[in-house]
């Protein structure tokens, strides 16, 4: 498992420019004691949000609108913010995007950290993965029902895995799951039917085993990004390989507009992590970049693999939420990116 501590030597961003000629990245906006956020915002744009009332990492993170259409990003499990001591949790949190407040749900079946992001089927999340309290993957597979407010437990993976990506397409949960092994991990790829409660092994991604990935469905495919951009396809039943940023990305990733935003960082031949919003185009198969600069030219204290991001709408507008973290170092534990 790659959980890494990053301290903010490493995570400053004041060298990095303008991604484009005319276009400029603003400080984010503190807005903890207003109830709703601001409606009027520059593009390329960071805004401080309510801060999570838990300090965790490693969640999953998924949005149902409610009753009145606004978006509720609900925050599950995670672990506790202490490097040394991987200590997972059970609690959820729903984040109400419109009024900028956030209230508790009832706690996961179990307590996970690392899990494979989470999908919606007809209002219902599901979440599978994870780590386990003794740092185990887990096969694990939980569903939240948002009408009735309970969770339930279905059938379990075909194999223990975690720290991937989950799309959903045709009604179905896409899988991409990693599980540990020696010298490196090991992906496995899963297609579960929720009105069957079934599961179906499906084609690894080739030479894929590196567990800071993102991914989502465009166009009824999904994506999966990291060291390599793989495409899914569940006509032909086949992964593609597309064109990747550099040596490869870090990072989670969010499909908004048409185009997939990727918070996160690309490595130097030294390793040394430089900090971006990565913008592909599915349709030309290309790249974009434009620089993450924030309060004090810092994007928090953990990388940002370890984030939980999704796409929120306030106003009919997308935007990018982000959670995880420290909430009393630098802007907080709750951000949210206008595009």
């Amino acid at each position: 498992m790659r959980y890494r501590f990053l301290s903010p030597t490493l995570l400053t961003l004041g060298a990095l420019g303008l991604a484009a000629c005319g276009e400029e990245t603003t400080q984010p906006s503190t807005a903890e004691d207003q109830p709703t956020p601001q409606l009027a915002v520059a593009s390329n744009t960071w805004l401080t949000r309510r801060a999570m009332p838990l300090d965790l990492l490693s969640q999953a993170a998924a949005v149902i609108p409610n009753a009145a259409g606004q978006s509720i990003l609900y925050a599950m499990g995670g672990r506790k913010t202490d490097t040394w001591n991987l200590v997972p949790v059970g609690e959820v949190r729903a984040y109400n995007v419109a009024t900028n407040t956030w209230t508790s749900k009832p706690d996961m079946p179990a307590p996970r950290y690392g899990m494979n992001g989470a999908g919606v089927i007809d209002g219902k999340i599901y979440v599978t993965g994870g780590f386990t309290s003794k740092h185990q993957p887990s096969a694990s597979v939980f569903v939240y029902n948002t009408a009735s407010n309970t969770w339930a437990r279905k059938r379990d993976m075909p194999a223990a895995g975690g720290g991937g990506v989950t799309g959903v397409i045709g009604g179905k949960l896409y899988v991409v799951t990693f599980s540990l092994g020696l010298p490196d991990t090991v992906a496995n790829f899963f297609r579960y039917n929720p009105t069957t409660d079934s599961w179906t092994r499906l084609p690894r991604p080739s030479n894929y085993s590196n567990l800071d990935v993102g991914g989502g469905v465009f166009n009824n495919k999904l994506y999966l990004i990291g060291p390599r951009v793989l495409v899914y396809d569940p006509v032909t039943n086949q992964w593609t390989r597309k064109g990747s940023w550099g040596s490869g990305l870090m990072g989670r990733t969010v499909v908004l507009l048409s185009h997939l935003y990727v918070i996160g960082a690309e490595l130097d031949l030294g390793g040394v992590p430089s900090y971006g919003i990565f913008i592909y185009d599915p349709v030309t198969d290309t790249w974009e970049k434009k620089p993450l600069l924030t309060q004090n030219g810092r994007f928090g204290y953990w990388g940002p693999s370890e984030l939980a991001m999704t796409r929120v709408f306030l106003n009919g507008q997308p935007r990018v939420e982000v959670v995880g973290g420290l909430h009393t170092f630098e802007q907080g534990n709750n951000l949210q990116y206008v595009p």
